[in-house]
This record gives C-alpha cells, sequence and structure tokens, in this order.
C-alpha cells in the first residue's frame, strides 16, 4: 500500500502591489488623458470647424457625463464585483478612445468623449475600492498616497506630450495612443486583480448606497476633500493668465511654471501615505491644508516683478500640502468604510472631487469678476488675482477645519465589524 502523497504547499500569498499596479495603469490613463486634451483644442477645433465656444464641448461632455455616472458604477461594482467593473471600464475607456481618434465630425467626436468618460468614470470610482480592500490598514495610507502619485505624473506628463504628439503626427494619436495600452492593461488587469468575492444575497440599500453619509467620519472628510479641490482649482483657473498676462510668458513658459503643482504633488503624496500609516491620519490633512492655504496667500502676493522662481516656490508649496491632505483625508474615508460600500466610498470621493473642481473655478471666477471685470487691465487684473487667491485660502481653511472634525469623529466612532479597515 502506497504512502499518502505530501500535502501540497501552500500558495503564496498574491502581493497587493499587484492589484495597484493595475488600478495605477488605468488611473494614469484616464488623468493623462483629461491632461493631454486641453493643449490639443485649437488644433481640434481648426480640423473639425468649432470654434471657441463649441469646442468646450468636448471637455464638458468628458467631465458632465463622469460627474452623473460615478456613483452609480461605485454602486454597481459594490454589487457585481470590484474586479469585473473596473475591467469593463477599462475597455470602455480603450473603446472610447478609438471612436475619439477615428471620429469623422464634430458631434461624434463629443459623443465619443462621453463614451470615454463613462469608462473613466468606473475606473475612478472602483480603484480607491480596490486598493482599499487588497492593502491591510498599516499599508492603506502609503498606497493611496501612491495613488495620488500616478495622478500627478499624469498631469505633469500630459500637456507636453500632447503637443509633441499633435505636433509630429496628429491630434488624432492622442486617443489612439491609448489602444495599446488600454489592452494591454485590460490583460494585466484580469491577471492581476484578486477575484470578486460572491455577491452576497439579501435586501439592497435603498438608492445608491448613500446610508454611508450618516456616518459623520465619511461625510465631513467628503466635504473637506470637496473643499480642498475649490481650493486648489481657484489657482488652476487663473495663475495662467497671471502668468501670460502679467508677466508675459508664452505657452511654453507657462506650463513649464505650472509642472511645479503636480510634481510637487508626486513627491507630497507618496510621503502623506507613509506619514498616515505610521502616525494616523488624524491631524496630517490639517497640517496640509495649512500649507495649502498659506501657498495661495503667498500667490496672492504675487506682483509683476517678483522672480518667477519665487512664484515656483509658491505653486510648490500649495502642490506639497494638496499632496499631505489628500492621502490620509482618502484614507480615513475609506478606511471606516464596510468592504461592500467601498465601490460607494470610491465613486462618492471622485464625485467630492468632481464638485470641488467645478466650486473652485466658478467662485474664483466670480471674486475675480468683482474687481477686474473681464481682466484686459493689468491695473485691475492683479487685485482680482489677488483676492481670487485669498478665497481659494479661505477654501483651504475650511478643509482644515473639516478634516479635524472628522478626526474627533473618528476618534468617537466605535469600532464596526466588517468595515474596510478602522479609521488609524
Amino acid at each position: 500500500m502506497s504512502a499518502p502523497a505530501p500535502p501540497s504547499p501552500a500558495a503564496p500569498a498574491r502581493s497587493p502591489w499587484l492589484a495597484f499596479s493595475a488600478i495605477a495603469v488605468g488611473n494614469f490613463m484616464a488623468t493623462l488623458d483629461g491632461s493631454i486634451v486641453n493643449v490639443a483644442l485649437p488644433v481640434i477645433g481648426a480640423d473639425v470647424g468649432a470654434g471657441v465656444g463649441r469646442i468646450e464641448a468636448i471637455i464638458t461632455a468628458f467631465l458632465a457625463t463622469a460627474a452623473l455616472t460615478l456613483l452609480p458604477l461605485g454602486r454597481l461594482g459594490d454589487r457585481l464585483g470590484h474586479r469585473r467593473v473596473y475591467v469593463l471600464g477599462l475597455g470602455v475607456f480603450t473603446l472610447g478612445s478609438a471612436l475619439c481618434g477615428l471620429a469623422g465630425g464634430f458631434g461624434t467626436l463629443v459623443a465619443a468623449r462621453a463614451v470615454q468618460a463613462l469608462g473613466a468614470a468606473a475606473m475612478m470610482a472602483i480603484g480607491p475600492a480596490v486598493v482599499t480592500a487588497a492593502f491591510p490598514g498599516s499599508q492603506r495610507g502609503r498606497a493611496i498616497g501612491a495613488i495620488g502619485s500616478v495622478v500627478a505624473v499624469g498631469l505633469t506628463v500630459g500637456p507636453p506630450l500632447g503637443g509633441l504628439i499633435t505636433q509630429a503626427l496628429s491630434w488624432r494619436w492622442i486617443f489612439l495612443v491609448n489602444l495599446p495600452v488600454g489592452v494591454a492593461g485590460v490583460a494585466w488587469a484580469l491577471r492581476a486583480l484578486p477575484p470578486d468575492a460572491p455577491v452576497r444575497g439579501g435586501r439592497a440599500p435603498a438608492l445608491l448606497g448613500l446610508d454611508v453619509l450618516l456616518r459623520r467620519t465619511v461625510a465631513v472628510g467628503l466635504l473637506a476633500g470637496l473643499a480642498s479641490y475649490a481650493a486648489m482649482f481657484a489657482s488652476t483657473l487663473l495663475t495662467p493668465f497671471y502668468l501670460a498676462r502679467v508677466r508675459g510668458l508664452p505657452p511654453g513658459g507657462v506650463g513649464a511654471i505650472l509642472i511645479a503643482v503636480p510634481v510637487a504633488m508626486s513627491v507630497a503624496s507618496p510621503t502623506a501615505g507613509w506619514l498616515a500609516d505610521r502616525f494616523g491620519t488624524r491631524r496630517l490633512p490639517a497640517v496640509g491644508a495649512a500649507l495649502l492655504a498659506g501657498g495661495l496667500f503667498a500667490l496672492s502676493l504675487a506682483g509683476p516683478a517678483d522672480p518667477l522662481g519665487s512664484v515656483v516656490a509658491r505653486l510648490a508649496l500649495c502642490g506639497v500640502g494638496m499632496g499631505l491632505f489628500q492621502a490620509p483625508n482618502n484614507t480615513g474615508v475609506m478606511g471606516a468604510l464596510p468592504r461592500e460600500r467601498l465601490g460607494v466610498g470610491g465613486g462618492l470621493l471622485a464625485t467630492a472631487r468632481s464638485l470641488g473642481m467645478v466650486l473652485g473655478v466658478e467662485v474664483a471666477g466670480a471674486i475675480f469678476a468683482t474687481r477686474a471685470g473681464e481682466g484686459t487691465d493689468l491695473a485691475t487684473f492683479l487685485p482680482g488675482f489677488a483676492l481670487a487667491m485669498q478665497g481659494g485660502a479661505a477654501f483651504a481653511v475650511v478643509a482644515g477645519a473639516l478634516s479635524l472634525l472628522s478626526g474627533a469623529a473618528a476618534r468617537a466612532a466605535p469600532a464596526r465589524p466588517g468595515a474596510g479597515g478602522p479609521p488609524p
């Protein structure tokens, strides 16, 4: 009688960084696409016969579609599986990119951008959920901070790459270049992402799972994130005009100075994630918000003769502050959610980000107009710019105050079984 076969060795544990790498591909593509298109808008408009007023639809079609679908797609991921919806989103984004590159006219290009946005929304909503579920609480801040670096790199690379591709080939290739990357990204996601857990039965929660907003830590953290993006995008709207109109820089020079923000964010975000894992998420967002407020206030004092190096330093301070704020704030929000609501949490974070961007642009524009009107006169532009930057700094102060309130709520909240991880 033969001896029984020895037990087979246990399979090695899957590294959570494999899942991260798959999420990073989609986040980089979505972010890169958003920044790479803006550079080519004048060329696209001339080719498809659309003036400045109409060409805006190429941007708004993407933003509006994404904003409207982030929450439903996050909830869909919770119901059908995060891996399944993420891979589907990456595939739809790649298909939309092909349709954009092959578009025969303005209308079809706008429709194709909406298809692209649908895929990007799925990736943006599901990405934080996958990362939160894959990493233990002791490493989660580091991973979410690394995602912030991926986003910052996409924002940094987009404008120069878009200009190079448009000049050397054609505007269509800024979309078509996504095809091989997207196909490879789908194949890698299918291999790297862990299988979806079986869908549990039972009664589905009402609406879109927005009952998570009853958790004070989640609701306050989302409001803080919204305020931080409103602060940052006050600068995003008006600083290019300061550099071009007041300082007389050409487009290339404007772009070279503006990348100070995403470069600083790409350094600060993983550092903030590591600090959040080591020391917790309660106070670090307030520190980041304070630095962001300081950078924006310093920017409000910029004049026509300030050394450009000092302007770069002020923008970099804004980027450092934003990087220090976002990773621990997002970690705190996602860590307070049960696993079956992580998709909703990712959708809510992305929605808060989108609303904050819109709010910051609209409020900064309105404040600027009260002092500067159309801003064509240098004597009126600078007072309007200063007041708008100070308004952005006020948003950052609000974000910091809310993050402290969120930290207090996290300390008071009892531990909940099934959560993605207790708030650090």
